[in-house]
């Protein structure tokens, strides 16, 4: 799933030149909803989706359920998505996640950019 999410970034920039946008729009919504420390430096598709799983991965464990809810909310993402994900395991789980936050977030700076 990982990879999934690398290729659709990959995919959607090559033809957008929207990466830099992207990544703003990701830190803006994990730090109004988690923490505003947190930052991303991501200069490639693969860095951040590392990034996102990475930071989804210490909100699900050192955080509580309402903050990583909050970043759903945030973002705007269908609470039906999330419950579409069968998977018992957390690492798994979070793959999905976070391809589906990064295309809901690169569908939102498009969107954006065509206005």
């Amino acid at each position: 799933m990982i990879e999934e999410a690398v290729s659709y970034i990959e995919g959607k920039l090559s033809e957008y030149n929207l990466f830099d946008e992207l990544v703003r729009q990701v830190e803006k919504d994990f730090r109004m909803s988690v923490d505003t420390s947190i930052t991303f430096t991501a200069d490639t598709p693969s860095k951040l989706v590392y990034e996102v799983y990475n930071e989804l991965h210490k909100i699900i464990s050192m955080t509580t359920v309402a903050k990583f809810s909050s970043l759903l909310y945030r973002i705007d993402i269908a609470e039906k998505e999330i419950k579409a994900i069968h998977s018992v395991d957390i690492e798994d789980y979070l793959k999905q996640v976070t391809y589906i936050i990064l295309k809901r977030e690169f569908q939102k700076v498009y969107i954006r950019s065509t206005l």
